[in-house]
């Protein structure tokens, strides 16, 4: 088993350098951008590319018709409906692997699947007490944040379903996380992140703070860098099969790298 301190030589590998930022800064050159994922996802993406466009509405009502849910019941839960999703969240390594962490089914499935699970066992709730539908769903999150404030556990809209026990029926295997390194043209970095980038190397030519820290709050702020399909050039799995458990631990070895500073 992969210890948190292989684990983060793994990712502290994958960093972005100094002339990474500049490369990304001047959007030239072809940059590393990463992606973390399921595994099923990531083995996907790698063997037949990003399944994108999509409407995530599409995605909510095939969610709602797997747990017997209408439409109407649904819609208020499926926060994120109206999008149409067309390009890739990628971020420098440290960023993604939280990705792959935190969303066991994705970023999207996993916010849709377990907010229906919370409607799904609200449902009858709230018919046989007769109170509506976000009283009964609010009542089964407020049970699983007291569940784990007893277990020492942080509790979420995500987590509380598995808390709770509620069956989960679109189960993703393995249950772990996987990240995939994408090799994209600079020309197609976006110049809002061009601009970040652009501010980092100005801060170290101020003096205000040196190359070292520079590096280290570019690869450990978070950043979403979308990235269009047709801007991928390459892409392959780096760090393999990553478990819920070790984000803590692992995050706990970034801090302490970082303190050194």
């Amino acid at each position: 088993m992969t210890t948190p301190q292989e684990r983060f030589q793994q990712i502290r590998e994958l960093w972005h350098t100094f002339d990474d930022i500049h490369n990304i800064a001047n959007q030239r050159g072809i940059v590393k951008l990463y992606h973390g994922a399921p595994t099923m996802f990531a083995e996907l993406l790698v063997k037949k590319g990003p399944c994108i466009p999509y409407r995530v509405e599409d995605t909510a009502r095939y969610v709602a018709k797997v747990y017997g849910l209408t439409w109407y019941e649904f819609r208020p839960y499926a926060y994120r409906a109206h999008e149409v999703v067309e390009r890739l969240s990628t971020a420098p390594a440290s960023i993604a692997v939280r990705w792959a962490w935190s969303f066991p089914k994705g970023e999207i499935l996993t916010d849709l699947n377990s907010h229906a699970r919370l409607v799904f066992a609200a449902k009858p709730i709230s018919k046989q007490r007769r109170i509506s539908l976000d009283d009964a769903v609010e009542e089964l999150y407020e049970q699983a944040w007291a569940i784990g404030r007893q277990r020492g556990i942080r509790v979420t809209f995500d987590s509380a379903p598995d808390v709770l026990g509620i069956e989960d029926r679109i189960p993703v295997e393995p249950r772990t996380g996987s990240l995939v390194e994408l090799e994209v043209s600079g020309r197609a970095i976006h110049r809002r992140v061009a601009l970040d980038a652009q501010y980092r190397i100005r801060d170290v030519k101020s003096g205000e703070v040196s190359k070292e820290l520079a590096v280290i709050f570019w690869n450990n702020t978070y950043i979403d860098i979308k990235v269009a399909p047709r801007n991928i050039r390459k892409a392959r799995i780096v760090i393999r099969d990553m478990e819920s458990w070790e984000e803590e631990p692992v995050e706990d070895e970034i801090r302490r790298y970082i303190a050194q500073y």
